[in-house]
């Protein structure tokens, strides 16, 4: 399981360029391009350090990964529960004018959408694996 997680880590941020992140929840041509090349890269990460070039796993990879992160259901997921989405962050008034605490609530806002994002395609993939070879 070490390898699933360093092939989503090499995969989702060694692997990922600031066009693809800005880029891939778009919904037009160049979002579902940069989606496309962005979970391309993934699948290939995860696939190569996991030695695993099994057909049934690299569509179940690339997909569950395009899915989340195509129509951004971590930050739907936290919108739904109510949780430190970056929208609902963005558009509370009270982080329109500066406090000294400002910061913090920004970067534990950043870290929770980090924190969910990275459980779910991780959650996700070790089902799928377990599903695919148990």
């Amino acid at each position: 399981m070490f390898e699933m997680l360093l092939g989503h880590m090499v995969g989702d941020y060694i692997f990922q360029s600031n066009w693809m992140a800005l880029n891939k929840s778009k919904h037009n041509g160049l979002g579902w391009l940069s989606c496309f090349v962005h979970c391309s890269l993934y699948t290939i990460s995860v696939c190569i350090i996991m030695s695993n070039k099994d057909l049934s796993w690299v569509i179940t990879v690339f997909l569950s990964h395009f899915i989340l992160d195509k129509f951004g259901l971590p930050e739907k997921y936290l919108k739904l529960i109510n949780g430190r989405s970056l929208e609902m962050f963005m558009n509370n008034k009270e982080n329109t004018t500066y406090s000294p605490y400002i910061g913090l609530r920004a970067g534990f806002t950043v870290l929770v959408y980090v924190a969910v994002d990275n459980t779910m395609h991780l959650l996700i993939m070790w089902q799928a694996w377990r599903y695919l070879y148990l």
